[in-house]
């Protein structure tokens, strides 16, 4: 059934799971889904990474594996109650120890739920999560 989705080809975007789900969560799990889909591009979501391994390892590895599909960033912080919530100095931390290896270019879409006097507080504390990477010197 899942091939279904084939008919998208590079417009279709995988994204990763909370730990409410049964799959999509881990690199085997969404390895067996690229493979059925070969054409599919990745969406990462930090704040389900978080949530499925605090640690960030899976995190890691699902940059490490599926990085040269990358297209898009949904930010967060998600909450045992699965809500997408503020991103706190705990969340902002884990994120920073992956922030190498997003692409400045990736979009990043925040998934926080904000009263208007809130946005640039939320902006300013994804920008400290997720700082852009810092060019490489030219070559002299």
């Amino acid at each position: 059934m899942i091939e279904r989705w084939s008919v998208f080809q590079d417009l279709l975007l995988i994204e990763n799971m909370d730990k409410r789900k049964a799959t999509g969560r881990s690199v085997p799990e969404l390895t067996e889904v690229f493979a059925r889909l070969p054409q599919a591009r990745f969406c990462f979501d930090i704040g389900h990474a978080r949530q499925f391994d605090s640690t960030m390892t899976e995190a890691f590895l699902l940059l490490r594996t599926f990085g040269h599909r990358l297209h898009q960033v949904h930010l967060s912080e998600v909450s045992s109650h699965n809500r997408h919530n503020r991103l706190s100095f705990g969340a902002i931390h884990a994120f920073h120890e992956v922030s190498h290896l997003i692409p400045e270019e990736i979009p990043i879409i925040l998934e926080t739920a904000l009263q208007p006097d809130e946005a640039e507080t939320e902006l300013a504390r994804a920008a400290e999560a997720l700082p852009a990477p810092v060019a490489a010197p030219a070559a002299v």
